[in-house]
């Protein structure tokens, strides 16, 4: 639930921020027309203070519509299509209409073979033969005239498309630039915040460690007695400390562990280098392979 909630406050930041990035974001064919400007300096700021999840709902709040969505539904390129369309079924019609006129001929002659040599001989033309040469001479024409007119409405299309592409990422370069970034920002940071959970296990996994070693040492277990092998093992400096903490309340136990959290660590790791110089047990839950979530679990 709390990721939840964190995504959620994320998503809201963002959203405030775009909306105070000015007027213009969603106008003109691109989605972020011409009045596009960005952030003023205080919003840009801002950004700094944010973790990675809130930086990348951000960009993903600014991120501008694809460039190829927005030429293929720009109006001209539209118009363009449904012409380059309406010829295309004109030329279809022709080719139709010039194969039937084809096909007739072929039948005709076929049927009227002496007919049909006279003709070619010019001796004695025929009407209808003759009608169906014009046909299909017509149908020619018209699906020569309708295939030029056809690929130079495709080119203007192209050359139309183009220019508009061209006009929308001059129009996005400078969300784009602001989003690449912001990306750089949140890469930064997202870095920063690994290493951060890291050292904060390796913290935990350290005061685990102790903690154990304590709580053994209190409960006199095997091996921790004064002259035990595990209790030798640790330096005598860390001896002395967990001695202490246990003379502790346990009230006031937490509160020790962590304002000397940092020296702790210092002892066990010197403890841990010591113990691998000597052959014995590691001292560290790490070393030992443990998988406690947390030393106020101990």
């Amino acid at each position: 639930m709390t990721k939840f909630r964190q995504a959620q406050t994320a998503q809201v930041q963002a959203a405030d921020l775009v909306r105070q990035v000015g007027p213009g974001v969603h106008a003109g064919i691109t989605g972020l027309g011409a009045e596009w400007r960005l952030p003023q300096l205080e919003m840009r700021e801002s950004t700094d203070h944010m973790t990675s999840t809130e930086l990348q709902a951000v960009i993903a709040e600014l991120r501008p519509p694809d460039v190829c969505d927005l030429v293929e539904r720009d109006h001209e390129i539209l118009a363009a299509r449904q012409a380059c369309d309406s010829l295309a079924e004109q030329l279809r019609q022709a080719r139709m209409d010039e194969a039937k006129a084809s096909h007739q001929m072929d039948n005709w002659r076929y049927a009227h073979p002496f007919r049909a040599l006279i003709h070619d001989l010019g001796l004695m033309p025929s009407r209808s033969l003759a009608g169906l040469e014009e046909i299909r001479a017509g149908a020619e024409t018209e699906v020569l005239k309708l295939a030029s007119r056809i690929h130079d409405a495709a080119e203007h299309a192209a050359n139309r498309g183009n220019e508009i592409e061209a006009r929308i990422r001059l129009e996005q370069a400078p969300v784009r630039e602001y989003m690449a970034e912001l990306e750089h920002l949140k890469r930064q940071k997202a870095e920063r915040e690994t290493a951060a959970r890291w050292q904060t296990q390796e913290l935990d996994a350290t005061l685990v460690a102790f903690t154990t070693h304590a709580l053994k040492r209190e409960m006199r277990a095997y091996g921790y007695g004064d002259a035990g092998t595990h209790w030798q093992a640790l330096p005598e400096s860390l001896r002395i400390t967990i001695d202490n903490f246990n003379r502790l309340p346990r009230e006031a136990r937490p509160a020790v562990l962590e304002e000397d959290a940092k020296k702790l660590t210092q002892e066990l790791c010197l403890g841990e280098k010591q113990s691998q110089d000597q052959g014995n047990m590691p001292l560290t839950m790490a070393s030992q392979g443990a998988r406690r979530s947390s030393w106020r679990d101990l």
